[in-house]
């Protein structure tokens, strides 16, 4: 669901020099030693950037970025200066044009989703570092919209939007063998009060092994967990206890840790300083039920990671906290607000967020 309101793209690599510098923030190899410090994200800002809803992290060097504009941006020397390596297929096009998503495995190959009506909703893919762009997958259907994706290390992916006309949500499958993007074979039934995902910050959706999770809201109801076991073949539901009434509240984003933990965050993008036990939820069973916490976050939550032994960031426009004990409380981690974190395979985390803000905290 399209809910979160666009910005005009103004030199979109300006954001080189105007994204933000990198933290000198740093922790100890265990995760729960973590000590919030408002002082650790050393930042900077352009007046007109923009509005950055896709991250991945690949190191402590390499980032990519990607929003509003629509624009893409890369980063290998830890973000002291960004290129923009934009499709040149969809420079042209309206610029309400989001790239909502994007995953790489190095400086050199990655992926980006489009979000948008109908074929604006695409997959693209470069082997040249942003040199050049391929077109991996594209919708056709005017009622499609893609809300997000997301891989494992054999580039074996999956991705998921919008219920269609019968009333399923889009789930696709890639395939790493023929680069081939095909209907999984099996997708669940949304809700008939109008359920939707959101486009929120790529998040929303996590791939582990045969198993798909991905998050809910806007149904009138509460939001909801949609479970795809052995590669989406059959699919099961669970609540969230988050209210998720129409038209922006409900569950955005989706951490799991690969040991059974998880965490849900989000609320209503209408209200973004309303915060509280429901904005989050976590889960100690890899997601097939949720529990509310004892302490929320401080306001709607639009991104969030796991940092392992049961921490877990979240960040949202109004700020960022943190939850020590797997998503049961949580504390303020930095005033200063993101749309997106993502964390890297070496530890370090990145941020980025309205008018093409960035950061990195070490």
């Amino acid at each position: 669901m399209q809910c979160l309101p666009q910005r005009s793209r103004a030199a979109a690599v300006t954001a080189a020099a105007a994204l933000l510098l990198p933290g000198c923030a740093s922790w100890s190899a265990a995760p729960s030693t973590l000590a919030p410090d408002p002082a650790a994200l050393e930042l900077g800002a352009i007046e007109r950037g923009p509005s950055l809803r896709g991250l991945c992290a690949v190191s402590a060097d390499v980032c990519w970025a990607t929003g509003s504009g629509p624009t893409v941006a890369l980063t290998t020397d830890g973000g002291a200066s960004w290129r923009d390596v934009t499709p040149r297929s969809i420079q042209g096009e309206d610029p309400a044009l989001d790239v909502r998503d994007v995953h790489a495995r190095d400086a050199v190959r990655a992926w980006i989703m489009c979000a948008g009506p109908g074929g604006a909703s695409r997959i693209l893919r470069t082997d040249d570092g942003g040199a050049s762009w391929a077109v991996e997958h594209r919708e056709t259907d005017p009622a499609s919209f893609l809300d997000g994706f997301d891989f494992d290390d054999a580039e074996r992916a999956v991705v998921y939007g919008d219920p269609l006309a019968d009333g399923r949500f889009r789930v696709l499958l890639r395939d790493p063998v023929t680069a081939r993007w095909r209907a999984a074979p099996s997708t669940p039934v949304a809700l008939s009060s109008g359920e939707a995902a959101f486009a929120a910050s790529g998040t929303g959706i996590r791939l582990e092994g045969a198993r798909t999770v991905f998050v809910t809201g806007a149904n009138d109801g509460t939001a909801r967990a949609l479970i795809g076991e052995d590669r989406a073949a059959s699919w099961s539901s669970a609540t969230i206890p988050m209210p998720a009434p129409k038209p922006a509240s409900g569950a955005f984003s989706l951490a799991l840790d690969g040991e059974g933990r998880g965490v849900v965050v989000g609320g209503d993008f209408t209200a973004r300083e309303r915060g509280g036990v429901v904005c989050a939820a976590f889960s100690e069973d890899g997601g097939t039920t949720w529990t509310a916490p004892t302490v929320g976050p401080r306001g709607q939550r639009a991104g969030s990671c796991a940092l392992g032994r049961g921490v877990f960031l979240a960040t949202g426009q109004t700020g960022t906290d943190i939850s020590r004990d797997g998503g049961r409380t949580w504390e303020p981690f930095s005033d200063e607000g993101f749309h997106c974190v993502d964390r890297a395979a070496d530890g370090s985390l990145w941020f980025a967020g309205h008018r093409g803000r960035v950061a990195r905290l070490r």
